[in-house]
This record gives C-alpha cells, sequence and structure tokens, in this order.
C-alpha cells in the first residue's frame, strides 16, 4: 500500500463480517454497547481474510522463489507496517499494526500489483508467531502454513480459520530450495561484469560484455559500506535486467531517490515515485521488475525512509527500517519493519533470468599453407582468449584445414596459435577477431612450410659382440605410414639417409645380413634439424644346433656276420615315438639327425624266420657322431 494506514476499508469489513458471522447466533440480543467492548477487546487478534466465507485451508504446495513478494530466512518483526503479497519466514514472527497481503483488496492505493490467490500460503512461517502488542495483524487472504507449535500463543488458531499445518521438515526443505535459487542468482550475478561505463549513471553501471541485455555496476567491490543516496539509473526499455552488485557488508539506503533516464537521452533526470499508485505500463513498474540489488556478503542493510527500486537478494543480511519501502521481491536474512515500511507487490523477473537470452555468434578458423592457399592444413592447435585473457576455447584443425568453435558470447576475441602443422612454423602473433553478429565469423591463418631438414646413421651390430655388420636392409617409413627411403648397411655396417624433413621416423628391417636372425621389432628415430643422429640397431646370430645320429646293425645272433634286413624299430624319446626305422638289404639302418641324448629302441618286426626282440634297446646319440648299435635276433625254431 502507498500510505502508512495499515487497516483499510476492506480490512474493517472483514473483520466486522467475520465477528457478525462467528457471533451471530449467541450475542444477537447483547447491547450494541457491550458489542462495542467486544469489538475492542479483540482488537489485539489477527483478522480473517475479507474473503472469509470462501475460506479454504486446501493449497497446491508451498510455492516456489519467484511466488513470494519477500522471503526471510531469518526472523521476522513489524509495526506499523505491511507487505502488499506473500511472505514466507523461516524463523520467527513478532508482528503487530501489520497486515499480510495488503495487495489482496485490489484497491486503488496499492503502489504494486494486485495479489491472486494461485494456491499458494499468503503466509508461510517455519517458526514461531507472537504479538508484539495491541494492534491487529491483518492477513486480508490466503492459507498460512506453518507447524502446530507454530503459535505458542493460540493467537493464530483462536481468530483465523485458514490454517494448513505442515511439518517442519517439509518447511525446511522448501527454504532450502528458496536458498538454493537465491544463491544461483547472486553466483550468476557475480559472473556480470562491463568495460563501458554509461556517462552521468550511477555506480560505473553498463552493458555486460557478454550479455549486452543486461546492464550491471562496477567499481563496487572491495568496500566494506555501501552508501546509498542518490541514484541515476539509465533507461532499460530494451534490456532485460539491471544488476547492481556489491559485496560490502553493510548497505545504507538514505537521504536519496531514484532517478531515470525515461526518454533515453543520457540524463536520468525523472524522479521515480515509489508511492504512487500502481500503473503496469509504467517506467516504475518497469523498473522494479528488472532491477536486482545483490549484497552477497552484507550482514546489515538499513533503510531511512529509502523507496528502493527492485528486488532485493542479500539472504546473510539483516534489514532495519524506518520508513521506506522495497519495491521488489526481498530475500533477505532477517526483517524488522518499523516507522511505516512497507514491501511493495512488483516481482523479479526469474523465468528471463534462469533462460537469460545471451546472444552468441561462430567462430572458423581456416589453416592454410602460405604459399599455396590450396593446401588446407590439419592439426594446427590454437587458443581462444577473451578479453580478460581467459582461454575460452581450445581448438584443433581438421582434415579440411578448419577449426570451428561455437556459441561465443558477443565480443573481441585473440586467436593464438600454440602449435602449428607439421613441417611449418608456428605464427606468433595472435589475430584479434571480434564476434559482433550470430552470424559466422571466418578467418584464414597462413603458416609457412619450414625448410629444416636432418638425417640419421644406422649402425647394425652383433648383439653379443658388437661387430658392425654390413647388408642390412631397412625401410624407412614416415608418421603416415609411406615408405620414404631403403638404406642398405655398408662394408663397415653404416647406413646414412637421405635429408630428412624434421619428424620422427620408423626403421623396419626387411633383410637381416648373412647369418643373423631378421629383427622383428620396429625402430624408432627422430630426425632433429641440421643434424646426423646415429641409432645402433642389434641382431642376434642365426646359432646352428648340434646333432648326431644312430646305426642299427642288425645281425643273426648266432653269425654275427649274416646281416639281416626287414626288421623295424620305433624310436622314442622320453616316453614319445619320434620316428620308425626299418633295416635294408645289407641290414642297416641310419636314424635321422636328433639332439644329444638319450632314446629308446623298441623292435616291432623280427626279419623273416626270427624270433622278435622283447627287450627295449637303450641308445645314446653323442654331438656330431654316429653311434652304431648292433642288434642281434635268434631264429624260430623248427
Amino acid at each position: 500500500m502507498k500510505c502508512t494506514s495499515f487497516v483499510g476499508l476492506g480490512s474493517l469489513k472483514g473483520g466486522m463480517n467475520f465477528l457478525r458471522k462467528s457471533f451471530n447466533q449467541k450475542v444477537k440480543k447483547i447491547s450494541s454497547s457491550f458489542i462495542v467492548v467486544l469489538l475492542i477487546c479483540m482488537n489485539f487478534l489477527i483478522h480473517l481474510p475479507f474473503k472469509a466465507e470462501a475460506a479454504t485451508t486446501e493449497l497446491k504446495g508451498l510455492g516456489d522463489v519467484s511466488y513470494y513478494n519477500a522471503i526471510i530466512f531469518g526472523d521476522h518483526s513489524a509495526t506499523s507496517a505491511d507487505i502488499e503479497g506473500a511472505m514466507a519466514v523461516q524463523k520467527n514472527m513478532n508482528a503487530s499494526s501489520y497486515t499480510v497481503l495488503a495487495a489482496a483488496t485490489g484497491a486503488n492505493n496499492l503502489a504494486g500489483a494486485t495479489w491472486k490467490d494461485e494456491g499458494y500460503p499468503s503466509l508461510l512461517l517455519g517458526g514461531q508467531f507472537t504479538k508484539a502488542g495491541a494492534g491487529q495483524v491483518i492477513i486480508q487472504d490466503g492459507t498460512v502454513a506453518m507447524t502446530k507449535d507454530g503459535d505458542p500463543e493460540g493467537a493464530m488458531k483462536s481468530s483465523y480459520d485458514r490454517i494448513s499445518y505442515k511439518e517442519q521438515a517439509e518447511i525446511d526443505a522448501k527454504f532450502k530450495e528458496f536458498r538454493k535459487d537465491v544463491d544461483g542468482v547472486i553466483g550468476d550475478a557475480g559472473q556480470l561484469q562491463t568495460d563501458k561505463p554509461k556517462l552521468n549513471m550511477s555506480f560505473g553501471i553498463g552493458e555486460d560484455v557478454n550479455n549486452p541485455n543486461i546492464y550491471v555496476s562496477s567499481g563496487l567491490t572491495g568496500k566494506k559500506i555501501f552508501d546509498v543516496r542518490d541514484v541515476y539509473l539509465p533507461n532499460v526499455n530494451n534490456k532485460d535486467f539491471l544488476v547492481i552488485y556489491s559485496d560490502a557488508e553493510e548497505v545504507n539506503f538514505g537521504s536519496g531517490a531514484i532517478l531515470y533516464d525515461t526518454r533515453n537521452t543520457g540524463m536520468a533526470t525523472d524522479l521515480i515515485n515509489t508511492s504512487q499508485a500502481y500503473d503496469p505500463n509504467s517506467a516504475f513498474t518497469e523498473l522494479a521488475s528488472k532491477v536486482i540489488w545483490v549484497f552477497p556478503n552484507a550482514t546489515k542493510i538499513t533503510t531511512k525512509g529509502y523507496g528502493v527500486v527492485g528486488s532485493v537478494f542479500a539472504p546473510n543480511a539483516v534489514v532495519e527500517t524506518k520508513g521506506g519501502s522495497i519495491n521488489g521481491q526481498a530475500y533477505v536474512g532477517g526483517l524488522h519493519q518499523r516507522d511505516g515500511f512497507e514491501v511493495h507487490n512488483f516481482k523479479f523477473n526469474w523465468p528471463k533470468w534462469n533462460k537469460p537470452v545471451v546472444e552468441k555468434g561462430n567462430l572458423q578458423i581456416k589453416k592454410v599453407d602460405a604459399n599455396d592457399e590450396n593446401i588446407v592444413l590439419k592439426d594446427a592447435k590454437f587458443d581462444v582468449i577473451d578479453k580478460d585473457n581467459n582461454v575460452v576455447a581450445t581448438v584443433t584443425t581438421n582434415e579440411k584445414g578448419i577449426a570451428e568453435i561455437k556459441d561465443l558470447p558477443l565480443g573481441d576475441y585473440f586467436v593464438k596459435e600454440i602449435s602449428a602443422p607439421e613441417g611449418y612454423i608456428k605464427v606468433d602473433t595472435p589475430v584479434k577477431v571480434t564476434i559482433d553478429s550470430t552470424n559466422v565469423i571466418e578467418i584464414v591463418m597462413k603458416n609457412t612450410k619450414k625448410v629444416e631438414n636432418g638425417q640419421f646413421k644406422l649402425l647394425k651390430k652383433d648383439s653379443k659382440s658388437g661387430q658392425l655388420l654390413p647388408g642390412a636392409k631397412f625401410d624407412v617409413i614416415d608418421k603416415d605410414g609411406n615408405v620414404v627411403e631403403t638404406i642398405i648397411t655398408d662394408g663397415k655396417g653404416a647406413a646414412l639417409s637421405k635429408q630428412l624433413p624434421v619428424g620422427t621416423y620408423t626403421l623396419k628391417e626387411v633383410e637381416a645380413p648373412k647369418g643373423y636372425e631378421l629383427s622383428s621389432s620396429s625402430v624408432r628415430v627422430d630426425v632433429e634439424a641440421n643434424k646426423v643422429v646415429t641409432v645402433d640397431v642389434l641382431n642376434k646370430k642365426i646359432v646352428e644346433k648340434v646333432t648326431g645320429q644312430f646305426e642299427i646293425v642288425k645281425v643273426d645272433a648266432n653269425d654275427k656276420t649274416k646281416l639281416l634286413s626287414d626288421a623295424e624299430f620305433e624310436v622314442y624319446k622320453d616316453g614319445k615315438k619320434i620316428d620308425t626305422l626299418r633295416t635294408d638289404k645289407t641290414g642297416k639302418i641310419i636314424s635321422k639327425k636328433l639332439e644329444p641324448g638319450k632314446y629308446t629302441l623298441k623292435e616291432t618286426k623280427a626279419p623273416q624266420g626270427y624270433k622278435l626282440l622283447n627287450e627295449e634297446i637303450e641308445v645314446v646319440v653323442e654331438a656330431n657322431k654316429v653311434v652304431q648299435v648292433q642288434v642281434e635276433n635268434a631264429k624260430e625254431l623248427g
């Protein structure tokens, strides 16, 4: 309400209607003088809503942070004051001569918008309500949400029938949600900054560097006390918000007023009257919905008759008032309303803040050869740096030589090459680029090819003796898998590459020196500019196996000169059969080459007319020898 009277005609009618309804049957015969006495006695009670006949305690919920005209994260007290919208008090409330939902009447003396019942509490109380004196506390409409322990004096319950009792945990959770949302706005506001303050305006106000749709203050940090007097504000017709941000611990509003550049002339000369009747199209209403005062560190805020235009975000601050008003939503740590201080029902534009429209553009970097722009260069790496020297993106050009950065807030940036394409000289000078539209801004950056080359010398050595080995053949492979050269070690075991561009190469042996094993692993070599890099490659000598043999001589047991053919033997090594032998017509057979060691012979077929040997024969093979084994067979009898 714009006046300092806290019981309007509608309020008084509401109280009278309630009394008539409540006492009609019991006191209709009581004298009018006695009724007057009763009215005087009842004056300290809480008055029913002026729409009590439509009363209901059914709630859709407890509402969100945007619903309440004031959310107080601590205690609230009030005498001779009001709030036009709904309020939420996390702790205790102590009041007298106070009106909640003054805007519910729809009277023409309201400063803010008329309150509309959305199914949420008119008063949400997390602590206890107590009366501060005999003055009336009027709740014009809606439902009170509180705990059953929240009315220790019984003042609420005895006179107000629109109470919805809630569990403490539910109320606490709701205030936790409120605090998170409020802290979110504070955090976002703290990221805003301007480098172009507007002339003739207060607090270094200018467009945010990333979002020109927001005005933000500058130069208000680092001060313990922030005194607000006359405030000159720019025209906000084409802006979403105007943010005044200070990290001061104490904020004092007093001895001043809000002046506004209504006609957008560059001079704020029009006084904002915070007591004027509500007009949805007024400059006052527009400012009240767009201006926010953000005080994250404040613990104390005072007002001395000051009309604060806009919402206040100071969840740690206790607000002590002596007249004046807040024309917006108040999110504070405590509120003590005195001397007619009012909170007028204007709403901060929460939906737009939560989804701010930040104009953004896209940047495309194309990397080409300085001598032939048809040659595009991949793997060039860049940092994109904003005007505050922050790296906002790091990108690398693709196969087409293109690197793209999307959704850059409008403004000036520098593109700095931090890694050049292979074989090219890095560009050391950053390139300035301005993102000034929502279109794609294209820049072409050129690199000069390096002319620096180097060589390597390969030395092929015996892995044990270190002897240099001729005749080793290698493929030289670049990083893309291409064979750029084939080299062969000379008589001194050395091979020198041709001049090669600086980089990493792989050496793959394709032919080993005579008498040596072919290397199965590749060798990496890094060619350096103007140097001959030496790389040793070792090979193992091929080791021939040491073997021996044995010869079976099959003879008649009674006549050693008689050699016997067609005797068959199985050869075993460690119990495993490894061969089968058969004596020839000379009565002899020589084994294949075998590793030295013990072997076992088993005769599986005797010569015709001779008995089969049942016992096994052991033979020891010696290195580089043919061991002779004479095996005798006896003739069959009969």
